[in-house]
């Protein structure tokens, strides 16, 4: 039987919707770490049981911790919020840094220990992140021009770098910060990075830190999604902080250059791409996902 710390030094919250299978994949990197001194929540929101046969995600995480204590389950009604399950996840726990991880993405041997030493390099950081190694559907690395050191608010005010399951945080600067909004968005965790670096620039590094599923599928409609959000984060965002429009220009052209990928037609491409050219174009940036 594992040990457990009376206060783990990182905690893992693991949001999960009716993905066992790939939930219990998630969960065999974990347990596989090196770095033991650590606690995990998996946040079930309200997914049914067993979806995939198996007996439910709260079934998978009983017959797991059974051997492994580091292990525990929370059950939410079902929203569709990541930021709510998230929360609860953060909430849940007491190690004084915490870690994220989606149920269908994987840790690399080694990274968690890594995301430990990273933000353990900065001790001003109230974040740490890397990169991903993207499998399934593409592969790759993401961000590809992500740079060793620091990551500061006008660097994220262009676009969003920061792979979530990489992100490794101190409790107190998310719990200042305001932990991630909890309304049912396609990005939540770009808002609360934001946020965090107000306060201090984020620490960053090349290393891969978690791989990234991609999966099947047509992407077009998350992404009109994600376009209009960002619209109005960065609209808000102006407004409430009083940012200079210079700061969020070039964020307003990427998502500009979006949407003339998304159009449906030759005609609204062009116009869009002729906008991004604007030195005050209206819209732009980057989502919290690979492109």
């Amino acid at each position: 039987m594992v040990e457990v710390s009376p206060v783990p030094r990182v905690a893992l919250v693991v949001p999960t919707y009716e993905r066992e299978a790939l939930l219990a994949e998630a969960l065999a990197s974990l347990v596989s770490q090196p770095f033991g001194d650590w606690e995990c929540v998996v946040v079930d929101d309200g997914g049914t049981e067993g979806s995939d046969g198996a007996g439910g995600a709260a079934a998978l995480v009983a017959r797991l911790s059974r051997g492994e204590p580091r292990l525990r389950y929370v059950r939410l009604s079902h929203t569709g919020s990541h930021g709510r399950a998230r929360n609860a996840g953060i909430r849940a726990t007491t190690a004084p840094l915490v870690a994220f991880l989606d149920d269908d993405d994987l840790l690399p041997a080694g990274a968690l220990e890594e995301r430990v030493a990273l933000i353990d390099r900065f001790p001003d950081a109230p974040a740490a992140f890397g990169r991903v190694e993207l499998f399934g559907e593409r592969t790759g690395t993401w961000p590809s021009d992500l740079a060793e050191g620091r990551v500061d608010l006008l660097r994220l005010l262009r676009g969003n770098p920061v792979p979530l399951s990489t992100v490794v945080a101190r409790r107190e600067a998310l719990e200042t910060a305001g932990l991630f909004p909890e309304e049912p968005v396609a990005t939540p965790d770009y808002e609360l990075w934001l946020r965090l670096a107000r306060g201090a620039p984020l620490a960053s590094t090349r290393a891969v830190l978690a791989r990234y599923r991609v999966h099947p599928g047509n992407m077009s409609r998350r992404k009109a999604l994600e376009v209009e959000e960002l619209t109005r984060l960065y609209d808000r965002l102006q407004s409430e902080w009083g940012l200079d429009p210079s700061l969020l220009a070039p964020a307003r052209r990427g998502l500009l250059r979006q949407r003339a990928r998304l159009a449906p037609s030759a005609r609204e491409r062009l116009l869009l791409r002729l906008r991004s050219l604007l030195p005050r174009a209206g819209h732009g940036g980057a989502g919290s996902r690979p492109r």
